[in-house]
């Protein structure tokens, strides 16, 4: 006897699909650096202290197991649609998990690049998928962009009038010699004007002078009472009621949120932080990139919880000018970040490079940033040392580190969201215009994501 067909209603199918992604949130909500922790920490002081010349990473979650476990479980979400779908908030879901089915393409393509036991034919194949997927995912740095950043930063170091034979001359002089040409370039780097500050500061503040305000601007935080005032705001903000928690990470300086883990971080190598930097940082991990997660998860919007597809560049650069106007300065950041890709990629004019070129640039440049008078303390060197090596290294995580112009991608969101989110800001006259940006990790200057967010908002009040 045939048995009957089953139609499932659009409701129905929706609940699938949440079903799935609720009992496995990394489905929707994967962010690949997770997934790229290595050991680099043991390698690190004596990669310095010049003991070794290259890094052998071991990433230990960039497994078969790993992998085959995400893939299966992102196919199942994938597969729960019918084709023809039109409920929008399944639509926006599978639109975000086929983004995180391409994240986790480029994830496996690196556990590949860096596992020896495949050819080197093998290899190479896989880092070509690597570099396509990745520049597919976050974008290829702009040629004219890295030479107006190089132009402002470096040519003030490269035209400096130490005398000969101090420290800072002979710096000077081997930073010459390894940066190639920077071409003449039209971009002009963006700065908000100062009434746009003000009045982005007056909103910011309205909005979260109370979640933080029982940080002490006069106490010194360490990683045990930095993690108690987060949870304090989390508390407040109401994602302790929805599953949200803090934890301290084991060796590891990070301070960030995993929304699809309910999770904010804090590394137990984190350096103790002045309660007014604290606030700064509580509203910009809990009120911004927890809270915009914590609305959308209270409208059901699972997709704009996680992080919908393309949301990255707005997303940090959001989190990043409102602490900037919390605070009345602008940061101008992420520049660092795409100075070391385009020197990766030798957009000097220069063949591209690895992780140690681009070192060895970095902390002189830094530096001779840091000289007084010609002369670099050692205890300056070390710190300059120490910070090129760890912003290096967001660049070349995920690769062997030794494959010329291969790197990750995904921190160019901090300079490249800039300019896109204080043109947003420059229209935020008030509260209500404010609101709607908070309604869901989502790039408000996307069609369908300002689509997403009007549904949040009019089902409820962020």
């Amino acid at each position: 006897m045939m048995s009957e067909k089953i139609t499932l209603s659009p409701e129905q199918k929706l609940g699938r699909i949440e079903e799935i992604v609720q009992a496995h949130p990394e489905v929707a909500g994967l962010q690949a650096y997770e997934y790229l922790r290595s050991n680099v920490k043991e390698q690190q002081v004596a990669f310095i202290n010049g003991e070794r010349d290259a890094l052998s990473l071991d990433y230990k979650d960039l497994n078969p197991a790993n992998i085959e476990r995400l893939k299966g479980s992102m196919l199942l979400a994938l597969k729960s649609l019918m084709s023809g779908e039109q409920n929008p908030k399944t639509r926006a879901l599978y639109r975000a998990i086929e983004y995180r089915y391409s994240e986790l393409f480029m994830l496996d393509m690196a556990r590949i690049v860096n596992d020896d036991s495949y050819s080197e034919q093998e290899r190479a194949q896989a880092r070509e998928m690597f570099v396509s997927t990745n520049e597919a995912l976050y974008g290829q740095p702009d040629r004219g962009i890295f030479s107006a950043i190089a132009r402002k930063s470096l040519a003030p170091l490269l035209s400096g009038g130490d005398s000969d034979g101090t420290e800072a001359q002979k710096i000077r002089g081997e930073l010459g010699a390894l940066i190639g040409s920077i071409d003449q370039t039209d971009y002009e780097l963006f700065v908000p004007s100062d009434e746009v500050m003000e009045r982005v500061g007056a909103l910011t503040r309205s909005r979260f002078d109370q979640l933080v305000d029982h940080i002490d601007t006069e106490k010194t935080y360490d990683v045990a009472t930095m993690a108690e005032a987060l949870d304090a705001a989390l508390t407040k903000l109401g994602g302790k009621d929805l599953g949200w928690r803090v934890a301290i990470v084991p060796k590891s300086n990070v301070l960030a949120v995993s929304a699809h883990q309910k999770l904010v971080e804090v590394g137990e190598n984190r350096k103790p932080a002045k309660g007014d930097e604290l606030r700064g940082k509580a509203l910009h991990e809990v009120g911004v990139h927890a809270g915009r997660s914590i609305n959308a998860l209270k409208a059901g919007w699972l997709s704009a919880a996680y992080g919908q597809d393309g949301y990255l560049d707005f997303e940090e650069s959001f989190a990043t000018a409102l602490e900037d106007a919390f605070k009345g300065k602008f940061g101008d950041h992420g520049q660092n970040y795409y100075l070391i890709a385009g020197l990766a990629y030798g957009y000097d004019n220069h063949p591209p490079r690895d992780f140690k070129e681009v070192y060895e640039i970095m902390w002189r440049i830094g530096a001779l940033k840091k000289a007084a008078g010609g002369q670099i303390e050692q205890s300056v060197l070390s710190k300059v040392k120490t910070a090129a090596f760890n912003n290096c290294m967001r660049l070349f995580r995920g690769t062997a580190t030794t494959d010329k112009g291969v790197i990750y991608l995904k921190d160019l969101a901090y300079f490249r969201g800039q300019e896109l989110v204080w043109r947003v800001l420059q229209n935020v006259h008030t509260q209500e215009d404010f609101d709607y940006l908070f309604a869901g990790k989502l790039d408000n200057t996307q069609e369908d994501h300002r689509l997403i967010a009007e549904a949040i908002i009019l089902n409820r009040k962020v």
